[in-house]
């Protein structure tokens, strides 16, 4: 009976996740072009509010199928509440690929874009890049855009078009199992709007 009824709750729990809504889905190798490197899918799927992004990956001989757990799960990963635009893409660069999480929303305040970029790098998946617009509606008064683009290969971000160099950080600090729609405002590599 015990077997019966722990078989039942893991099928609950499978048809629950496989019930959840994907956003986007892309696919890569982290060597770039070469495809000398590991194999990766990536998928982004509605979570409630948020966009959760999981990877697949290790694969040698060709694109992972997306079963089983993934390598990667991160449950809150971008805010989708008022997302009108939810996309993984993949960037070949010469330094390989870079998947980046594409997030365009609006709200009754404003409208933008963010962009988080992301590497396989010493088998920790980091981030390295971040982007952020926001064009504020600004009742009463002229609408006002604000900007943000950090690179944290040169640790530097550039707000409104000046750039400052950031503290350097430890490389586990840059691991994206833990960042999420807040995180570049959080560790002051942006300012938040006043």
């Amino acid at each position: 009976m015990r077997r019966f009824a722990a078989l039942t709750l893991t099928l609950a729990f499978a048809m629950q996740v496989q019930a959840q809504t994907v956003l986007s889905e892309a696919s890569g190798n982290w060597a770039g072009a070469s495809k000398q490197g590991f194999h990766f899918l990536a998928r982004l799927v509605q979570n409630d509010d948020t966009a959760r992004l999981m990877i697949w990956g290790g694969a040698l001989d060709g694109v992972p199928t997306g079963e089983g757990d993934p390598e990667f799960d991160n449950r809150v990963m971008e805010l989708s509440a008022f997302a009108t635009r939810q996309a993984l893409e993949v960037v070949e660069t010469s330094d390989g690929s870079i998947l980046q999480v594409v997030v365009e929303f609006a709200d009754e305040d404003a409208e933008g874009r963010s962009v988080t970029q992301l590497q396989y790098i010493d088998n920790q998946y980091t981030v390295v890049g971040y982007y952020h617009r926001s064009k504020f509606y600004n009742p009463g008064g002229d609408p006002f855009t604000r900007e943000c683009e950090v690179d944290l290969w040169k640790m530097t971000s550039t707000e409104d078009g000046v750039t400052r160099e950031l503290e350097p950080v430890g490389f586990e600090a840059l691991n994206a199992s833990d960042w999420t729609w807040g995180s570049a405002f959080d560790r002051g590599f942006c300012s938040r709007t006043e």
